[in-house]
């Protein structure tokens, strides 16, 4: 592989993780793999979801018509990279799941500490 593309890989390219504090890959180690015709495979090391049990919840919210989970990561937690705390709270991977059924209560989770085990395991 070559260094620049190394280097995209390893700056996640502006997507917001490994190196943004905010990523739920931050601080996520970069594995390497060869194929079997040996070409080097740079790749995240997989994230485990943590137990929803371990985020404090702060408050329920009610789904509108029109939300969108950046949106309310953005308004409870004070930044729209943040939705991945919604969704480990809620016990999903699918954040278009957690907003699209109106009327369903959402839990917001405590984002001024991560709790231990929310990244990386």
């Amino acid at each position: 592989m070559d260094n620049a593309l190394a280097s995209l890989i390893t700056s996640a390219a502006g997507t917001g993780g490994p190196t943004n504090p905010s990523s739920r890959y931050y601080g996520s180690p970069i594995e390497d793999y060869t194929l079997t015709d040996g070409t080097p495979v740079k790749y995240l090391a997989r994230r485990i979801l943590p137990s929803a049990s371990i985020y404090t919840s702060v408050q329920n919210y009610t789904v509108v018509d029109g939300d969108r989970i950046d949106n309310l990561a953005a308004k409870f937690l004070g930044d729209p990279l943040l939705y991945w705390m919604i969704c480990d709270a809620n016990g999903t991977t699918d954040p278009d799941e957690l907003t699209a059924e109106v009327g369903r209560t959402i839990l917001i989770p405590l984002a001024s500490k991560l709790p231990a085990g929310a990244r990386n395991g």
